[in-house]
């Protein structure tokens, strides 16, 4: 070896050892390009080792197969420094794979560009090979220098685009600078006889390697398998024995004598043997002591970890098991982590100091949430702030993960951004290795899979819990937790309170099931704002809800329902084209253990005073104690319903005035809303409603049609077929009678009615296009009363129609203008005479 073979053959190691190491590694496009790479290296050096080593067939064949090596190597590179910086190869790298096979090819036929060394033995008998160089050499240099640019080209634009990328890449540069030169000295002489370019192939793999592993490709024990261990000990021992072989041969033959020349081959293949053992058992319990403990503390830990997060569905549990592995197995200061939570955010649910543990909240829009969203790997904060998405950021956001200190941030992600693990630096700013982020990956991953099934489990427990239309605690639910705080009350205090609200069959028949459903909704949420996380507040059935109250005495019970009671009574005065009926709520209340000892107790009391503010005239807070049910002052129903009469007395003049004034005006609409009134209140009582809504769709119908007195004679009057201007203000008068009837306050309570009695069942009429039993009752009432009055009426414009031609158009349009039921019950009180047809004989 002293025509430095040993340089090769170091290179050569160095080239196959990296290139094992990678094969058992996760291929990547990155590794692949860079394993290409060292191909095209072991390639250049292999062929001088076995060129310098004087192996058959010829020199000239070693020294082709070195400068094939050579050759690619510019195109392997361009490829993965393309890949390295922009993730992709370029399709134009192939032109230079074309260019240099070629080149190769001309200088394999001819040795016109890189002549084949001379082999010499040196004045000292040392064998060297000498390069000489002709001018097409420095051709063959030159495009060697065009591939170098063309890769500086490529660095500038990836520094523009990432600078911090390209700053990992300053141990690349310098590999690259030493390559530059070795090949320098080579075209120039310079060390003749030295393989200085083999040199600078080293250094530069080195340098390429260093910049791989600190871009954390691949974890280093990886690079180390118990198979580099073999690999790694034959090479030694070969290199050992290669030079020391002739000494040993001495020792041998001068202690040993001619005995030792029989078992020559025997005594150095045992020797071998041995020798490669002791240096594989030394190397593998180094790379065991180095290595592989820590990866087996940390697969055990997973393991432990994966285990315990599945057999839990709390995300408390599932966090804090989070938070423990990282600081066991990873040397941090500081440890968060935000969740995902309600509003498209992410808050802080875990932090290993709780002092710390402020409510800070990073919001989705927060770049650093948007970079994670794209990305699966970890952020190191350092790094982004050389980013273009860091100059985006609000000062706010920058002054959030400052304040926290945090280094590096760790997507849990499973399709979606589910939280993120941010990590403080470590205590020495050492930096996180690539096994430390490859574990905490592992972490990251498992804890997605955990999360998401607590977040599942959460969700089918909380529908199981919950109302569906008011989102509060069901029945069911409602009374495991009453028995939970009953269980666990000894000393304290413990409230129930008993909610029914007023009226609201009424109030759907009023302004239909949609409606009647918002009230109920906006009802829950005000008990849920004012109980808070004081109780439990939940819907126990149709318009009936309970909240429990534990360490609530009567007294702050009862003030918390007034409270509730006056919000409920406020809730429906807003700004708008009419104002919706008073939604009020009775309350009844009972307490352990003033007035009861046991949950039966409590249950019946708090019926029992709901019951009394119910026979009392509603809307007030009775309070059951020993035995006595006490009620607060309120409006009650029975006085709303008193005061309601009076002012309809009071306003009928005023009624009667218009409707007089109409019927100068138009005689039709006059009588028209009176059989109007008559067909609707007996379809009303027909169908079963109560006293109070047949009144009020009768007050409804006389006034239905009151807005028709701002409407030209002419258009009312017209014998022909109305023009699609006329009918337009035709149609408009149903919102000029709701403008009047808002002029009347007390006799509001109609409009719902005369708003829709124009609204068609299928959701083609007006003025709101609303459909079905979105329609108040008393809407689709009207409309077959209107229309069944409109065509057994005589009109300026047509004769009257026949019964059975009127009802006959009802059942042609049942589902589509009209409510089916109402229209087969409506025919049916016709056909059994309870309904007396009025129209004829009232339009003489």
């Amino acid at each position: 070896m002293n025509n430095y073979t040993y340089v090769s053959i170091i290179a050569l190691y160095c080239y196959i050892f990296l290139f094992i190491s990678l094969s058992a590694s996760k291929k990547t496009k990155l590794i692949k390009a860079f394993m290409t790479l060292l191909m095209a290296m072991m390639f250049w050096t292999g062929g001088s080792f076995f060129m310098r080593s004087m192996f058959g067939p010829s020199v000239k064949f070693w020294y082709d197969i070195s400068l094939l090596g050579l050759c690619l190597v510019p195109y392997a590179f361009i490829s993965f420094v393309h890949e390295f910086l922009f993730n992709s190869p370029h399709k134009k790298d192939t032109i230079w794979f074309f260019l240099f096979v070629g080149l190769f090819i001309i200088n394999a036929t001819t040795e016109l560009l890189l002549p084949a060394p001379e082999y010499t033995i040196r004045a000292s008998g040392i064998p060297a090979f000498y390069y000489t160089s002709n001018v097409y050499t420095y051709i063959f240099y030159c495009f060697f220098l065009a591939s170098i640019i063309y890769c500086v080209s490529l660095i500038i634009k990836g520094f523009k685009e990432n600078r911090n990328q390209v700053i990992r890449l300053m141990p690349m540069f310098a590999g690259i600078a030493c390559l530059i030169f070795g090949n320098t000295c080579v075209m120039l002489g310079w060390f003749a006889g030295f393989p200085i370019d083999i040199v600078a192939g080293v250094i530069n793999a080195i340098c390429m390697f260093y910049t791989l592993y600190k871009r954390r490709l691949f974890r280093l024990n990886l690079l180390v398998p118990r198979r580099s261990s073999y690999v790694i000990a034959g090479m030694l021992s070969i290199i050992l024995f290669a030079n020391l072989v002739g000494t040993f041969q001495n020792i041998l033959f001068e202690h040993f004598g001619l005995i030792t020349k029989n078992y020559y081959v025997l005594v150095i293949a045992v020797a071998f043997t041995i020798v490669t053992a002791i240096i594989y058992t030394m190397l593998k319990k180094f790379i065991d002591a180095i290595f592989i403990k820590e990866e087996i503390q940390q697969s055990d830990s997973l393991k432990e970890f994966s285990n315990y997060v599945s057999k839990t569905l709390q995300v408390n549990e599932i966090v804090g098991a989070m938070g423990e592995i990282i600081l066991k197995c990873v040397e941090t200061k500081q440890v968060y982590i935000c969740l995902l939570d309600d509003n498209g955010d992410y808050s802080i649910e875990y932090s290993s100091s709780p002092l710390r543990k402020n409510n800070y909240i990073i919001n989705h829009e927060n770049p650093v949430v948007i970079k994670l969203m794209n990305n699966d790997d970890m952020i190191f904060y350092s790094e982004f702030r050389h980013s273009i998405n860091y100059r985006s950021m609000w000062d706010s956001e920058k002054q959030l993960f400052e304040n926290l200190n945090i280094e590096g941030i760790i997507p849990v992600k499973q399709e979606q951004l589910i939280g993120m693990i941010l990590l403080a630096p470590k205590p020495r700013r050492s930096g996180y290795s690539y096994g430390e982020i490859s574990f905490l990956s592992s972490v990251a991953s498992i804890s997605a899979i955990a999360l998401i099934n607590s977040k599942m489990y959460e969700t089918v427990y909380n529908e199981a819990r919950s109302d569906e239309l008011t989102g509060l605690l069901n029945r069911k639910y409602f009374y495991e937790a009453l028995n939970n705080e009953y269980e666990k009350l000894g000393e304290r205090q413990l409230s129930l309170i008993l909610v029914s609200v007023d009226d609201v069959r009424l109030y759907n028949q009023l302004y239909g099931n949609k409606e009647g459903d918002i009230v109920l909704i906006n009802v829950a949420r005000i008990m849920d704002d004012y109980v808070n996380t004081q109780g439990y507040t939940a819907r126990l059935g149709g318009k009936e809800f309970g909240i429990i109250l534990p360490n609530y005495g009567p007294l702050e019970a009862k003030d918390l329902a007034e409270n509730i009671r006056e919000q409920i009574m406020n809730m429906n005065k807003r700004d708008s084209d009419y104002t919706l009926k008073l939604v009020t709520a009775s309350f009844g209340i009972s307490s352990i253990p003033v007035s009861a000892n046991t949950i039966k107790q409590l249950l019946d009391y708090a019926d029992q005073a709901l019951y009394q503010s119910k026979r009392h005239g509603k809307n007030r807070v009775s309070v059951y104690n020993a035995g006595v049910v006490e009620s607060t002052s309120g409006v009650t129903i029975v006085d709303a319903h008193r005061e309601k009469q009076n002012i309809y007395l009071e306003y009928a003049p005023t009624i009667y005035a218009l409707t007089a004034a109409i019927d100068a005006k138009d005689h039709y609409t006059f009588t028209h809303s009176e059989n109007v009134a008559y067909y609707a209140t007996k379809l009303a009582i027909g169908c079963g409603y109560d006293s109070e809504l047949v009144e009020i769709i009768n007050e409804a119908a006389l006034l239905h049609d009151i807005g028709k007195i701002g409407i030209s004679e002419n258009i009312l009057k017209k014998t022909s077929k109305l023009s699609d201007e006329e009918y337009q203000i035709m149609q408009s008068h149903v919102e000029a009678s709701v403008n009047i009837i808002r002029h009347l306050p007390s006799l509001d309570y109609v409009i719902p009615i005369v708003l829709t009695h124009h609204e068609r069942y299928d959701g083609r009429g007006y003025p709101r296009r609303i459909s079905g039993e979105d329609i108040p009752a008393g809407g689709r009432i009207m409309a077959i009363a209107d229309s069944f009055d409109a065509m057994t009426s005589r009109r300026s414009y047509k004769e009257p129609y026949s019964l059975e031609y009127a009802l006959n158009e009802l059942k042609r349009n049942r589902g589509l203008q009209f409510d089916p039921d109402l229209v087969d019950k409506f025919i049916e009180l016709i056909n059994s005479g309870i309904i007396e047809v009025r129209g004829n004989q009232n339009n003489e």
